[in-house]
């Protein structure tokens, strides 16, 4: 239960990090009198630099160990967090953000594939429901806290809080033992070893599915979630206070919960976990589909926010964790790092597309018909992905 649970905090930081910037941006513009271009590259200097660090780390994680790789990038983070924490200026805020870039990912793209190191294959879909968890309590503590102490103490707190937080992991996974050698790559890193990742994901049909789905869920997942709190207050739910929308949202969110915890169980009931995440795409797909004719009624887009953050957590831990079994022990932190390098490149796709769609149409429909179609599209590969691996045996 130790390795679930540092590897549970492994996760809860990565989601954390990218979630507390948005409740502290308003505090950081009204202290530092933002400009719209640095509130801009305020919010993009971490997922641009993380994007190329996830790209790059991959093959270097597989060589020298996925709990060195956690070890040292919480410590990094921990230095780049006090910095951004204690900066007086702009600028340095930007730059500490970026750096936090380089060395969050050592942590995202090593969580899943070290839990293949610790954890036997039949235990491992529900302890990566478990882990996956960490994702909606993190957004949850980070909205309530950045709330809360960007109003009555300073924006710096949630800062100084991941800070701490990410100092903890790196002591508890030093505690954790080492993984069986065998596990590790034994080839030097060179560009050959980069053609030769890349080549073997892109010809084996699983993994080539398995990406494409992945980045239809992002893109799918962002198109809605990106204006979906906007809407709410703009149009939806406008005649109800801002209080309210902000129970729909940690309404559903709770539903995430249950759905990342949940996850393992419910997968055992399918011979393969792709197909209950095809289902679960489908149900996603529906569910957003209907909330545009749901003006006025916070119960209903309780529930139906409730249904989609159930099954985009769900697919989340199932994806990833399902995902390892398709490589050879010394490439999962290539395949982790590709898949959250995937997952920001269709989540800002979709965030742009989003923006762009409710723009043109506040109706908030556009939005969902786009998303709706990703879904389908995510859940008609992860069907096909299912049937082959259930042909293979």
């Amino acid at each position: 239960m130790f390795v679930i649970f540092v590897l549970w905090l492994a996760f809860f930081i990565i989601n954390f990090n990218v979630a507390m910037i948005i409740p502290l941006l308003p505090y950081m513009q009204a202290q530092f009198h933002l400009t719209p271009t640095e509130a801009g590259w305020l919010l993009a200097a971490f997922p641009i630099v993380a994007l190329f660090s996830n790209l790059i780390i991959g093959p270097y994680i597989d060589r020298y160990g996925r709990k060195r790789f956690i070890i040292m990038g919480a410590v990094c983070c921990v230095l780049t967090l006090a910095l951004t924490a204690t900066a007086q200026t702009v600028g340095l805020i930007i730059f500490s953000r970026a750096a936090t870039g380089v060395f969050m990912p050592m942590i995202g793209a090593s969580v899943f594939a070290a839990l293949a190191d610790y954890v036997p294959l039949q235990n491992r879909m529900r302890a990566s429901g478990y882990i996956a968890s960490g994702a909606p309590v993190a957004f949850l503590f980070a909205i309530t806290i950045g709330v809360v102490s960007g109003g009555l103490l300073s924006w710096r707190v949630p800062v100084v809080v991941l800070a701490v937080l990410c100092g903890t992991l790196a002591a508890s996974m030093a505690i954790l033992p080492a993984p069986d050698p065998a596990a590790l790559s034994q080839s030097r890193v060179t560009l050959a070893t980069y053609r030769s990742r890349l080549m073997t994901q892109s010809v084996d049909t699983r993994a080539r599915l398995l990406f494409a789905s992945y980045f239809c869920w992002a893109i799918g997942v962002y198109t809605f979630l990106g204006l979906y709190p906007s809407w709410l207050i703009q149009h939806a739910l406008r005649m109800d206070s801002v209080g309210t929308v902000g129970i729909v949202v940690f309404v559903g969110e709770i539903g995430g919960l249950f759905g990342a915890l949940y996850s393992g169980r419910l997968a055992e009931r399918f011979k393969n976990p792709l197909n209950l995440c095809a289902i679960a795409s489908l149900a996603i797909a529906i569910a957003v589909l209907t909330m545009p004719f749901a003006k006025g009624l916070p119960v209903y887009q309780g529930i139906a926010y409730g249904v989609f953050a159930f099954g985009r957590d769900l697919m989340l831990a199932l994806i990833l964790g399902d995902a390892m079994r398709f490589v050879s022990a010394a490439q999962r932190g290539s395949l982790n790092a590709s898949l959250n390098a995937i997952y920001q490149t269709g989540g800002s796709m979709g965030g742009f597309v989003s923006a762009r769609l409710y723009g043109i149409s506040p109706s908030f429909i556009a939005n969902t018909v786009v998303a709706c179609i990703a879904f389908i599209a995510a859940s008609t590969m992860l069907r096909r992905i299912a049937t082959t691996s259930h042909d293979d045996q």
